[in-house]
């Protein structure tokens, strides 16, 4: 498996970078990595290259960069994540993160608890997920916002909700939804939307969709939505 470390500046100009101590501790301590073994690095702008582990010092690893590691091209895709538990969040986090989101919008939603993930840790599982998943940049993360407002304040296209209360359909998502709809997806959070932001999401003009015959957990339900939203893709206009 792939072992991945960050550094904190560009790496395009570089040779050779030493890595902060935390990032040291990580390669040494946690991935055991040794003289001579070949790792990634990212930048977390978008860069990162290949790289030889050539100090393996748990204070000041250092790594001689080689050859950039090509990046996918990624179609903008944006998740309103219905604010869960906290942990329940920084699951959905992590799962939109690596299915490739590049919008996690937190929304307040009826059955939203009071509590948030700190920004620090909400940095910290997307940092873990791009090391996981090979992702060169994080997903810019917006909010928290009340639902009212942020369906007030975005622009058609709306995109999809998901609403546990529909039966399980075979109808094709890229049918469903229709040719004008934007890659982005609302998913409730534990206890799913009430009634009235339901009915608020329709006459904002969002579709609602099924993601089958039962009720799933706020984390699932992120990461089988945007698997399903990107499979339609090819015959969804990007927005």
């Amino acid at each position: 498996m792939t072992i991945r470390v960050f550094h904190e500046h560009a790496l395009a100009d570089l040779d050779r970078v030493r890595l902060s101590s935390d990032e040291s501790h990580y390669a040494v301590r946690v991935r055991r990595v040794r003289v001579g073994a070949e790792i990634v690095v990212l930048d977390g702008l978008g860069g990162m290259r290949r790289g030889v582990v050539e100090r393996a010092d748990e204070r000041a690893c250092t790594v001689v960069l080689g050859a950039p590691v090509p990046c996918p091209v990624v179609d903008p895709l944006e998740l309103w994540l219905g604010l869960p538990d906290p942990s329940a969040a920084l699951a959905s986090i992590t799962a939109a993160c690596e299915l490739a989101a590049t919008r996690i919008v937190l929304v307040r939603c009826r059955h939203s608890p009071a509590a948030v993930p700190s920004s620090e840790r909400i940095a910290r599982v997307v940092r873990a997920a791009q090391r996981q998943c090979g992702r060169p940049t994080a997903p810019e993360i917006a909010g928290p916002v009340d639902l009212a407002s942020l369906l007030a304040a975005t622009p058609p296209p709306l995109g999809a909700f998901a609403w546990e209360q529909l039966s399980q359909t075979v109808t094709p998502w890229a049918d469903a939804l229709g040719a004008d709809t934007a890659r982005r997806l609302l998913v409730g959070p534990e206890g799913g939307l009430a009634d009235d932001e339901a009915a608020a999401c329709r006459e904002a003009g969002m579709h609602a969709i099924a993601l089958g015959p039962w009720t799933l957990r706020t984390e699932t339900a992120v990461a089988a939505g945007l698997a399903r939203l990107q499979s339609t893709a090819r015959a969804l206009p990007r927005s």
